[in-house]
């Protein structure tokens, strides 16, 4: 759980009294961010932001009153002598306001920029800047924004600007303001998406750093070997997400994710399942774990053959997972795998004259020198002379 404090006193308030929000992680340091926002942004979205990164790790400062870069740079002293602030701060700023981020940049280990097109007027000073950014544009619908995004990333010299991480990301299909909850045009698809952009930087200048293997391998030790419901819940955030794709198996929040690992997971898992690791890919918010997973169908398993009685057959499937973290917590899973090779396999779907490759499909994952190519033969055979 993140804190959040309506901070009291001449250095936290206004003038005229309006509170400047302090959102602390759950062990309660870590990286100052410095949240910046304009006059007409609800409170719910800035709460909404503000409780996000402070699940990332972050100490996040969000003060309703600035708007100039001597007013942004104050705010940044005043968040880096916190004690819960333990890193030079980074800057997160939605809208215009970036305009006055980018003026006191020299206070900033980082900044990230949210549809600003008003920083179009000062691109000649991008390629200098004292610390690395990433400016993130919704365009739909928007001429002015993808005109700014244009003119910044043509400002960034492409030998300084990708050499210390300045980027400008622009997202065609999602309209200004798309990164702000609570908001008209909040996209939640395109958020995710540019919130790891922001990740990408911050984590990579200020910390803080996860080992999302070994956290996930925490989490699945709780689901298949300890098999205890609570361990595997402590594991995930507060509402947490899981779906076995080729099934539709899982849960949406913890109620119903902790009845399905309850009732339809932990004691669903067959007596010799065991799973192979072939690769694991980073990122600044997840894990990608590519897998062989070998059971026998030798009890009722919802989240692979629902509906399905025990067929006693083994199976071997090549599954994909995608866990996405919040701080150090999971968020999220896709796991992914062919149905209908793992049908075949049980033995109730007929797939003769069908390109459905059953347990051979993970067992070239393990192997490539296994045959490819063999469901067309025909044509892979007419292709043999043909000039490359």
């Amino acid at each position: 759980m993140t804190q959040s404090t309506a901070d009291s006193g001449s250095a936290q308030n206004a003038a005229d009294g309006t509170p400047r929000l302090l959102f602390t992680p759950e062990c309660g340091t870590g990286p100052g961010l410095l949240l910046l926002t304009s006059p007409d942004t609800p409170e719910a979205a800035i709460h909404a932001r503000a409780t996000l990164l402070a699940e990332e790790g972050y100490t996040v400062f969000a003060p309703r009153d600035v708007s100039d870069a001597d007013g942004v740079a104050g705010a940044a002293r005043a968040l880096a002598a916190r004690a819960e602030a333990t890193a030079r701060p980074v800057c997160v700023a939605h809208g215009d306001i970036a305009c006055a981020a980018v003026g006191a940049a020299e206070e900033f280990a980082a900044i990230v920029a949210f549809d600003a097109p008003g920083l179009a007027g000062s691109a000649g000073q991008l390629a200098s800047l004292p610390c690395p950014a990433v400016f993130q544009f919704g365009t739909l619908g928007s001429p002015a924004a993808a005109a700014a995004a244009d003119t910044l990333r043509a400002a960034i010299d492409p030998g300084i600007g990708p050499g210390n991480g300045t980027r400008v990301h622009d997202w065609p299909d999602a309209a200004p303001g798309f990164a702000l909850p609570a908001t008209p045009a909040f996209d939640s698809r395109v958020d995710s998406l540019a919130h790891s952009r922001t990740l990408e930087l911050i984590r990579r200048v200020v910390g803080p750093y996860y080992d999302y293997v070994a956290l996930f391998a925490e989490h699945i030790r709780h689901e298949f070997e300890t098999r205890d419901v609570d361990a595997t819940m402590a594991t995930m955030i507060s509402d947490p997400y899981v779906n076995h794709v080729a099934t539709l198996a899982g849960g949406v929040g913890h109620d119903m994710l902790k009845r399905f690992y309850k009732y339809h997971f932990v004691d669903q898992n067959s007596a010799d399942r065991s799973s192979v690791t072939v690769s694991h890919t980073l990122g600044p918010d997840r894990v990608v774990l590519e897998l062989v997973v070998r059971f026998k169908h030798d009890r009722v398993l919802d989240r692979y053959f629902p509906g399905i009685a025990p067929t006693g057959q083994y199976v071997e499937l090549a599954t994909v997972l995608i866990v996405k973290f919040r701080g150090d917590k999971v968020c999220h899973e896709h796991i992914y795998w062919d149905q209908g090779s793992a049908l075949k396999q049980i033995g109730v779907l007929a797939a003769d004259g069908l390109p459905v490759a059953g347990a051979e499909a993970a067992r070239k994952v393990l192997d490539e020198h296994r045959p490819s190519n063999i469901f067309m033969a025909d044509a892979w055979a007419a292709s043999e002379d043909k000039p490359l």
